[in-house]
Order: structure tokens, then C-alpha cells, then sequence
């Protein structure tokens, strides 16, 4: 059932400012070029996403019992969807006080601050099950996805009243992501790939912990889940439904930011280029304690500098995107993952992987500018905001 929801735009509007000083937090979801929007069929996405919002402010997945459903208002709203595909409009659109999309937006802030504060004792922030993500990705894939949308909004509020709202919400989420973290450093309630929600509540604490109390160990034991996943002997796939492809994005993801520490401390001549052989981690953890790392900290950042640059060049053969032979929603949240990885950690390498991959999105784009995953999650909906966040960073 929708819950109704009734907001008077003026009042939103003198939530925000002008912008006049960047984010602080160096966030890539964030990083927004208004030139991203000027291709049509991007253009043809977005207004699509814009028609298929919910009047209660929200997006639904639908049922994984019913995943022939494809009419987005034919489906229940919820947690993660909803927030999904918020932040697709945040990236397509800029910077919030800017953005062509900032009503549907606050629209989706105020169904996702609902929902939060209604949430049921169960452990998680919606009453909600049988949804194609939390099926499909597992059951905490909701809490993952709306702290990432709450944490990238909330750069972009300047109202104190909605700043303690956004706090309070995001708040719960990371307890919540915390305490159902396993002992290996992935997520219970994993569903089919839960190497993918292990993936999403990473990116989702490690974006938090900029502003809010997040525990470094819960992160760093993320970490290590999945780095453990890629190796010199290739790529495990056992929490990926036996998808390389998806332990491999995941890897790369997870990896990004503390390869990038490792780039910013090493020289790139010690380093070399991706088509080197790649150093072995014991001299790169030496070079990193010569610089004053800590033992720990240096083997712990070797670690993921080496697994980050064997997946993003396991990631360059064809053969892994193939998966099925055609897309489900994992498929593109994979091409997503990728994309924010890449962006965040080198420029020339984001502008060739987005130069290969719009012929795969054109081609295989709906007449009525959504996309349809061909199985798993088939949600055009999810698939969609996939596809506009993998194109927009």
C-alpha cells in the first residue's frame, strides 16, 4: 500500500542554498559533469525515471514472485529502489540547488525519512520482503542504498532541522549495516550474489565515514572479504552466484579508494602502468613502511593496491560482461560499480570506459528509454537508475 505524501515545494526549496563552497568529502557520486546530460538517450532515461516515480515520492523493484511486472506504478515502493534511483537523478542532474530534478528528489528524501522512522524491529529499515534486490542481493540491501543516498544529500543540506533528520536516519542505517555484518567481513542475509550487498554496504560506510561515526574495523574487514575474492590464481566466485563478473567489480570497488592511497604515497615510475607485470605485495608494503607506513596499515594497503589492479585488468577482457549472455539488473549495477571506481581513481581510464560502454547502453535501451534486466532482477526501474549512475559520475 502507498502511504500518501503531501509536501509543499516552497517550503523545500529553503532547504538548500546556492552552492558556494565544494563538498568536503571527496565522493564521486557527487562529482557531477553537466555535460553528461546531453546525450538523448540519457536524456530519454532520466525523463523516464521522472514518469515512473511513485506520488508517495517513491520507486519500487517490485516482487521477485511477480518479476514479469514491469509497469513501475503497477509495484510497491521501497527502501532501496527508491533510493536508487534518487541518486541517478543527483548524478545526472548536479548539484541539488541546481538540479532540473530537485523536487522528485526531495520528494524520495522524504519517503526514505518516512520509511526509516517507521521502520519495524526486525533488524532492518523496511517490513518489506520478497523484493527483487533484497532477493536477489540480500536482505540489507535497503539500509546499504538509502545511507548512500542520505550521506550524498546531506552534503547539499543546509537547513538545521533537515540536517537532524538526515543524521538521525543515517545513523540508524550504519548500526544497522554494522550489526549484520558477518565474522568473514560480508553481510548476512546475503540472497543469490551477496558478494553484491557485501559490495553496496561497503561503498555505503565507507562514503559515511567522512561524517558519521562508522567503525574502521567493520570497513577494513569488509575490505579484506572482498580483496580475498581476487588473486593471483584468478577470481573466486562462490558468493557471486558463480559470476565472476560480479566478485570482480566488487573487488575493484572495495580496492578503489585505498589503491588510490597507495598511487598518491608510491611514485608511479616504482608502480608502473596497468600493463606491467604487477609488483608483488611484500615490496610494495616495504616501499609504503620506507615512507613511514606502519607494517599493518602498508601490507593491509599493498593488499588492495595489487587486488585492485588485477580485477580492473580482468575487467578489460570482453568475456567476463558477457555473464549470461545478456543483461540483469546485476549486470548493469556491475557496469555502476565499475564506473565509480574508475572515476574516482583515474580520469583517462573513466573517459575510455565510458566511451565503451554507451554502444552496449544504446543498443539495449527500451523503445520508452528504460532498460529491462532479461533475468534475475528484471525491474526496469533498477536496471535504469543502474545505467544513468554508470553513465553520470
Amino acid at each position: 500500500m502507498y502511504l500518501a505524501v503531501v509536501m509543499a515545494a516552497s517550503s523545500l526549496f529553503m532547504l538548500f542554498t546556492e552552492p558556494t563552497v565544494p563538498t568536503k568529502i571527496e565522493n564521486p557520486i557527487v562529482r557531477t559533469d553537466p555535460t553528461n546530460t546531453e546525450a538523448p538517450w540519457n536524456q530519454s532515461a532520466v525523463r523516464w525515471l521522472l514518469d515512473a516515480q511513485s506520488p508517495d515520492g517513491g520507486w519500487g523493484s517490485g516482487s521477485h514472485a511477480y518479476q514479469d511486472v514491469r509497469d513501475p506504478h503497477a509495484v510497491q515502493t521501497d527502501p532501496a529502489t527508491t533510493s536508487f534511483a534518487a541518486l541517478a537523478l543527483m548524478k545526472s542532474g548536479g548539484q541539488l540547488s541546481e538540479n532540473p530534478y530537485r523536487k522528485e528528489i526531495l520528494k524520495a528524501l522524504d519517503r526514505v525519512l518516512k520509511d526509516i522512522d517507521s521502520r519495524p524491529d526486525n533488524g532492518r529499515i523496511t517490513s518489506l520482503t520478497g523484493t527483487q534486490p533484497q532477493v536477489k542481493l540480500g536482505i540489507h540491501i535497503d539500509a546499504s542504498m538509502a545511507l548512500q543516498f542520505l550521506t550524498t544529500i546531506r552534503e547539499q543540506v543546509k537547513d538545521p532541522v533537515m540536517e537532524s533528520k538526515i543524521d538521525k536516519a543515517a545513523n540508524i542505517c550504519i548500526d544497522l549495516i554494522q550489526k549484520s555484518q558477518n565474522a568473514d567481513g560480508g553481510w548476512a542475509g546475503g540472497g543469490w550474489a551477496p558478494v553484491l550487498q557485501s559490495a553496496m554496504a561497503n561503498n555505503a560506510l565507507e562514503q559515511a565515514q567522512g561524517r558519521y561515526d562508522v567503525d574502521e574495523k567493520a570497513i577494513a574487514s569488509s575490505r579484506k572479504y572482498q580483496a580475498n575474492n581476487v588473486g593471483g590464481e584468478g577470481v573466486r566466485s562462490d558468493d557471486a552466484a558463480g559470476v565472476p563478473l560480479y566478485a570482480a567489480v566488487s573487488a575493484q570497488r572495495a580496492t578503489s579508494s585505498e589503491s588510490k592511497e597507495v598511487q598518491a604515497i608510491l611514485p608511479s615510475a616504482f608502480l608502473g602502468s596497468q600493463t606491467d607485470e604487477p609488483k608483488d605485495e611484500a615490496v610494495i608494503s616495504n616501499a609504503l613502511q620506507d615512507k613511514g607506513i606502519t607494517r599493518e596499515k602498508a601490507d593491509r594497503l599493498a593488499k588492495s593496491y595489487t587486488v585492485n589492479q588485477l580485477s580492473t585488468k580482468t575487467l578489460e577482457n570482453e568475456d567476463i560482461w558477457s555473464g549470461f549472455g545478456n543483461n540483469g539488473g546485476e549486470e548493469y549495477l556491475s557496469y555502476m560499480m565499475t564506473s565509480e571506481a574508475l572515476a574516482h581513481q583515474d580520469h583517462d581510464k573513466w573517459v575510455q570506459w565510458r566511451q565503451s560502454i554507451e554502444p552496449k547502453f544504446k543498443a539495449t535501451q527500451n523503445p520508452n528509454g528504460s532498460w529491462s534486466g532479461q533475468h534475475c532482477i528484471t525491474s526496469p526501474v533498477f536496471c535504469t537508475a543502474a545505467v544513468v549512475q554508470a553513465w553520470n559520475q
